[in-house]
């Protein structure tokens, strides 16, 4: 494969669509360092990149075929990772199990996390600006219930309102933010997922 090493990407891909298996090892061997560095920084945790990099290159062999010599390789590496993330903070976000065993995991790791999380900056802005979408009573209700710890009973008294209301209230509120979160397509996956674990 050593004789392979010289070769541009675009001659990679080439070779590539004719299931040549060396230029797929060389690209591997090209790309894997830099991506893994890339998935750690979005993923913060070294397993899931890891399971995340050998799913993107397993994805480019079995789309060799459609892989176009004259697009970047890169870029399309990148793209896959980014999309892989996405899915995986999604499934997470939707599966109580799942999000409960990711938390689990960074408390492990750091008893402060949560803390932490709610301490950046980026994410106290973010957190802000979904908030200050939701009604003036609905804010309010769910700042109550959420940020701040209070029961539903607790929140009814406080209010003056029925539990039945402020059920309604989180439940409409939890429906709005998981859409408006959806959309910020802007967001790295890492913030996705923290800001889905803090606010549901």
């Amino acid at each position: 494969m050593k004789h392979l090493k010289s070769h541009t990407d675009e001659a990679l891909v080439v070779l590539l669509n004719n299931d040549d298996e060396r230029a797929f090892l060389e690209i591997y061997d090209r790309y894997k360092d830099e991506l893994a560095t890339h998935l750690v920084r979005l993923l913060h945790a070294a397993e899931l990149a890891e399971e995340v990099l050998q799913d993107v290159f397993m994805m480019l062999w079995e789309k060799r075929y459609e892989m176009d010599a004259s697009k970047s390789v890169p870029a399309y590496l990148y793209r896959s990772a980014i999309n892989k993330s996405k899915n995986i903070f999604r499934k997470i976000a939707n599966d109580n199990r799942l999000r409960e065993e990711f938390l689990t995991y960074f408390r492990t790791a750091n008893n402060n996390i949560v803390e932490e999380w709610m301490e950046n900056k980026e994410i106290q802005q973010l957190l802000q600006t979904l908030l200050d979408r939701l009604p003036p009573q609905q804010k309010k209700v769910y700042m109550l219930c959420k940020l701040d710890g209070l029961s539903y009973k607790e929140v009814s008294e406080k209010l003056k309102i029925s539990i039945t209301t402020v059920n309604s209230h989180i439940r409409n509120a939890n429906i709005f933010l998981k859409g408006e979160l959806k959309n910020q397509s802007e967001l790295s996956g890492f913030l996705y997922i923290i800001l889905i674990l803090l606010v549901f």
